[in-house]
């Protein structure tokens, strides 16, 4: 059960102050982003709300019990929060350690802004608004200022700002909270006009049975709508009064759309529907209609449309006009006005493709908005002409904005969501975050497992520093693949990459534990950055090659090797700040080895030993799963790698000594195989690696989001 909290109220905060000139910087509270002639920084949420207070007190200071009580409410754990929000303010700008140019620390009370600020005016110059990359924030955070000195030298001298997307900036949603968490999955939410209910479809983890049931905004309890023995009950719609609503029943006689006064609860027939194709129906805003997919035979072909059925006559219209044999229009939502539906159009052939479309009401005239090799995850109006949408890219759900009249698209940062539901009145989004997410753990040389930097979201391709002090990891957090660090042992984690659009993997650390080696995949081809772990500036590696992957640092730290590929096809290279070289042919993924070499895997999932001298290739064995496409490592002689379970998605983490052959299984549990990552804790005797952690999908409730 969700306990009622204090909400702190950021949109007030945000209202009551208009765009606010401090020393160079320009602060634009409705953005949340601070603006200079160098650039532009984006403010989280928290650390805005906490300099908006500060600057409300004009020369006063601000407690740290009243930070807590504004900012926070009853939602935070310990006061550290304000610590990292003040650490965050300070690096954002630009404030070096010590120095306190803006914000004054008062002991044992709290904190004072002490800059000079004013009223921006209008007329004058505006500082230039860039794409607000987060490596060009001079970032420190807290646990290394004064530890560590930013180099004056960088390895690469290309020192480069995320690729500019073709879109416009992201829209970064704020203000989430859980609104259920329950063993099942919960999707499909909807919510009832008034926000004070939202009605979701539940499946229990055997995929035995959907119910209906209604969670109330205020306090998080939930109570049954539609709760049938051997029914599954999905789809809902809610009517425009939010008295009734309309879903799916699918029994053993057949699949019928009910009506149902949300009151009573008892269910009316309306119409039948196919079964195999039964999805989401939904309501007209002028309550008449309600719309839903049938399948329906022709002289040729049976083709799966949508069709209104009449809310008081039952009488039919046909609304698209799919003519696709194997192709099917589902997942109807009205728009506000209720002159156009947006739909998906599916394909199961060649990749289960899925395309946003319209239809006019009126006239049945279509308009295909998108043309993504992906399968779409649902979709809700925000007004009359835009639409928020989510679909599959690279494995995991993304979030757009999307302008139906010019086209214009704007991603969305946040974690994983499908099914999303908006209310334009309350600026209320919910939706389902995809909870069946990955996380790194931690295998002890006592064989105890630990999970370390968990969250909510995909945790994967974790890395050591060389000290073994610090982790390295991709996250999906920010709704995308970027790279993240964290102190061992502490969830805290600090996001160093923003390359919005891209998918960001392999990280691996320099041996001083300053920078790190990524690899970046964008629609143009796979590219190397290094990004240094204090300011999270990116450094483009300069080359001719189309794709450089899965980059390993030399022990030199001079140098490094990564898979490359050119016209010839893929190979091994060995990079450094000159150039980057070709060295072998139809290897894959270098991991460094002992004595000048590298280890190497052929297409057949042969391990070699390749000499960095003189090019001379050894082999190790014969035998490495997935044709080495599993997550695998060498320490000397021990190989540790990944192979396949029993059963689904289980696998099984193996040492193998080189030397003697022998090979013992470590741990055996659900996790990813291919494209993963193990890193060796030499001086603790640890293995790090990535698994499937048992969660479930459950509905996120975002306030105040302005989407206009």
């Amino acid at each position: 059960m969700i306990q009622p909290a204090k909400r702190p109220d950021l949109k007030a905060a945000r209202a009551r102050r208009a765009a606010t000139k401090i020393g160079d910087w320009v602060l634009h509270p409705d953005l949340g982003v601070l603006r200079n002639e160098s650039g532009e920084v984006r403010l989280n949420a928290k650390s805005l709300h906490v300099l908006l207070v500060l600057l409300d007190a004009g020369d006063k200071g601000v407690s740290r019990d009243s930070l807590l009580d504004q900012v926070w409410g009853e939602s935070y754990p310990t006061d550290s929060v304000i610590s990292r929000a003040m650490a965050d303010l300070r690096a954002a700008f630009g404030e070096k350690a010590g120095e306190q140019k803006y914000i004054r620390t008062l002991p044992k009370y709290g904190y004072q802004f002490v800059a000079e600020h004013r009223d921006f005016d209008a007329e004058e110059s505006q500082p230039v608004t860039m794409a607000a990359p987060s490596h060009a924030r001079r970032y420190r955070h807290h646990y290394l200022l004064g530890a560590v000195v930013l180099a004056a030298i960088v390895l690469l001298p290309q020192i480069v700002k995320n690729p500019p997307p073709a879109e416009t900036s992201l829209i970064v949603l704020t203000g989430q909270r859980p609104l259920t968490s329950a063993p099942g999955l919960e999707h499909q939410p909807r919510i009832v006009p008034g926000s004070e209910w939202v009605v979701y479809a539940v499946m229990r983890r055997d995929r035995s049975d959907w119910d209906l049931f209604r969670v109330s905004l205020a306090d998080g309890l939930s109570q049954p709508v539609a709760v049938t023995p051997d029914v599954h009950e999905h789809g809902p719609a809610i009517s425009p009064y939010g008295d009734e609503l309309a879903y799916v029943r699918l029994s053993d006689s057949g699949c019928e759309v009910v009506t149902q006064s949300i009151a009573l609860g008892v269910p009316e027939p309306l119409a039948q529907c196919t079964q195999k194709f039964a999805t989401l129906v939904d309501w007209s805003p002028t309550e008449n209609w309600i719309a839903y997919t049938i399948a329906q035979q022709t002289e040729v072909d049976k083709l799966r449309r949508l069709y209104l059925v009449d809310r008081f006559s039952g009488k039919m219209q046909r609304l698209t006009n799919n003519v696709s044999p194997t192709g099917t229009d589902f997942y109807p939502r009205f728009s506000p006005s209720g002159r156009q539906v947006a739909f998906l159009r599916g394909e199961p052939q060649p990749d289960h493709r899925t395309t946003l479309w319209i239809v006019n009401v009126d006239n049945g005239e279509e308009k295909q908005l998108t043309d993504l090799p992906a399968q779409l995850g649902g979709m809700t109006w925000t007004d009359e002409a835009r639409l928020l949408y989510s679909f599959s890219d690279a494995g995991h759900m993304r979030t757009r904005w999307l302008d139906v009249n010019s086209g214009e698209s704007r991603p969305i940062e946040s974690v994983e969501l499908v099914h999303p539901e908006y209310s334009r009145d309350e600026k209320l989004l919910v939706a389902t975050a995809l909870r069946s997410d990955r996380d790194l753990v931690l295998l002890s040389a006592d064989g105890e497992l630990g999970t370390v930097a968990q969250s909510t979201s995909d945790d994967h391709h974790g890395t050591l520093s060389p000290d073994e002090a610090w982790l390295a990891f991709i996250s999906q957090r920010s709704g995308s693949d970027e790279l993240w660090i964290a102190a061992t042992g502490d969830d805290t984690a600090r996001r160093l990459t923003r390359f919005d659009g891209a998918t960001v993997r392999y990280p691996d650390w320099h041996p001083d534990g300053q920078r790190i080696l990524v690899t970046v995949q964008t629609g143009a081809g796979e590219k190397l950055y290094t990004v240094d772990i204090v300011s999270g500036a990116a450094a483009l590696v300069p080359t001719t090659f189309a794709d450089l992957t899965t980059p390993r640092w030399l022990p030199d730290g001079d140098s490094w090797i990564t898979g490359c590929r050119n016209a010839d096809g893929w190979g091994i290279c060995l990079g450094n700040a000159e150039d980057v070289t070709r060295i072998a042919e139809r290897y894959y993924r270098p991991r460094p080895y002992i004595d000048g070499s590298v280890t190497v895997v052929d297409s057949d999932g042969t391990l070699f030993s390749l000499s960095l001298s003189d090019g001379s290739v050894d082999e190790l064995w014969d035998g490495l799963p997935g044709n080495g496409r599993y997550g695998w490592v060498v320490d000397e002689n021990q190989l540790f790698f990944l192979a396949g379970g029993e059963t689904g998605n289980t696998g099984r983490l193996h040492r193998r000594d080189l030397e003697s052959g022998e090979t013992e299984v470590l741990h055996s549990g659900p996790m990813p195989l291919a494209d993963s990552n193990i890193s060796i804790g030499a001086q603790t005797g640890t293995v790090l690696f990535t698994r499937f952690e048992d969660s479930s999908d459950d509905l996120l409730m975002f306030e105040g989001v302005e989407l206009d």
